[in-house]
């Protein structure tokens, strides 16, 4: 196979789209892809958390992954320098969500980069809430102010793919508690806007009303502060029901969604529904001979590496073969402590080792697919 000329992000320069200045999307003979900058055929494919200090160990000071890239380069500076180069010979060209952002410009070519807001959970938090009350005005005030203090100053920012509005948000009964939307939002206090909202609702339509509420403001408040790049939407857990799709496909430019299955088939085709572009913002699969307990976190576990590595490929080419994809992020960039970090996940997640060495089975396999994926992609079926 001859090979096919690149933009400088990564993309196929061959023609079909033009330059935009940003990161945009495209369909060419039925098939999704991103348009890079230079108006490349660009598949998003990316690593989470690709950072030195990831994952302090939980009740404790300590850092191990820093401590030993720090044994290892020196610092934060000539750790970025060998990240950014890895990732890059594994074919990667985007890092994902929680990652250092200075990584993008300290390797052989640039990395784009795709930023989570949090705009929705950080009004939630601050109130303790499960999920944002979308129906109090200071809500809409909120997500404005948050758009713009995050988004607005980077409008230019030509490496900037988009923005992740949320991630993982309760749209419904999932791990963390079997009450549905309209529960929660009942569960709020009696003089709240959400409360008030959840009463005079019909309990089945409630959630499509959420839904709308959140998808339209934040979805405008993206767009007025920083009309140049994608709002990729919020990164949904758990398929929720068909309307609350619907409804991020009117708002969002892309359906965004996080996938731990050894098969991503059925969600893809459930959330191609929307009509709109889709991108994995994670998965993962994690192995016993790695050491680690992996008694805590989410995916698939198998035995040995070459097993990892295997459906590593599996998933992604049948990703790959859905013409909604243009994009898949792995959790994570290196392995999780053994003793748990903050939130007690204790898993085989990594590209690397938590001292920083290369899981090569993966990475091979990684290096291969990343190849050959606008090929395969090309060729998609619906």
């Amino acid at each position: 196979m001859l090979a096919q000329q690149r933009t400088r992000w990564g993309g196929i320069a061959d023609g079909h789209f033009r330059p935009g200045g940003y990161f945009r999307v495209g369909r060419h003979n039925g098939v999704f892809w991103m348009v890079d900058p230079d108006g490349g055929r660009f598949l998003s494919k990316g690593v989470n958390t690709v950072r030195f200090d990831q994952d302090q160990i939980q009740n404790s000071e300590r850092i191990p992954y820093a401590e030993a890239c720090r044994r290892k380069y020196g610092g934060p500076d000539g750790w970025r320098h060998a990240a950014a180069a890895r990732l890059a010979s594994w074919g990667f060209n985007t890092l994902g969500s929680w990652s250092d952002e200075a990584v993008a410009g300290a390797g052989p070519t640039p990395l784009a980069v795709t930023p989570n807001l949090d705009l929705g959970m950080s009004f939630a938090w601050a109130r303790k809430e499960h999920f944002p009350d979308v129906f109090d005005p200071e809500f809409e005030r909120h997500v404005e102010r948050r758009a713009r203090e995050l988004c607005a100053a980077r409008r230019e920012d030509r490496n900037v793919i988009g923005w992740f509005t949320d991630n993982e948000m309760r749209w419904g009964a999932d791990w963390r508690g079997p009450e549905d939307m309209h529960a929660l939002f009942l569960n709020l206090p009696a003089a709240s806007a959400g409360h008030r909202a959840a009463i005079a609702a019909d309990r089945e339509g409630f959630t499509a009303l959420a839904a709308e509420r959140y998808f339209a403001l934040t979805s405008a408040a993206i767009k007025a502060a920083d009309p140049n790049h994608l709002v990729l939407g919020c990164r949904f857990a758990l398929l929720p029901s068909p309307d609350v799709i619907e409804t991020a496909g009117r708002y969002a430019d892309v359906v965004s969604f996080n996938c731990y299955d050894f098969d991503p088939v059925g969600a893809i085709e459930a959330y191609g529904a929307a009509g709109k572009p889709c991108v994995i913002g994670e998965f993962s699969f994690r192995s016993a001979d790695s050491g680690l307990p992996n008694t805590n976190g989410a995916g698939p576990k198998v035995v040995t590496q070459g097993e990892r590595a295997g459906c590593f490929r599996r998933y992604i080419g049948a990703a790959l073969r859905k013409p909604t994809v243009v994009g898949y992020h792995w959790f994570e960039h290196a392995d999780q402590p053994a003793e748990g970090r903050f939130d007690g996940e204790n898993s085989n997640f990594g590209t690397v080792t938590i001292d920083d060495e290369i899981y090569e089975e993966l990475t091979r396999a990684m290096t291969a697919v990343n190849a050959e994926a606008e090929q395969v992609h090309a060729g998609g079926t619906v």
